[in-house]
């Protein structure tokens, strides 16, 4: 079942992102580590990138789809 949602949410963030790989597993690391929202250190460092209305839009999807 985890891999399941893993790979609906990894499709998600593939077609509206873009994002690598490696990029797409660490985003999913840190939101499971921090109960579906990505921490300020991630946003400053990893994910610097990301807008706050992409952030918010990563977190729900991602809440949605792991059931958090």
């Amino acid at each position: 079942a985890y891999l399941a949602k893993f790979d609906e949410f990894k499709r998600y963030v593939d077609e509206v992102y873009e994002m690598p790989d490696d990029k797409v597993t660490l985003l999913v690391r840190f939101l499971e580590q921090n109960n579906g929202k990505l921490s300020k250190r991630a946003l400053g460092k990893e994910f610097e990138g990301l807008t706050e209305k992409e952030t918010k839009e990563i977190e729900t999807i991602f809440n949605d789809i792991f059931e958090i």
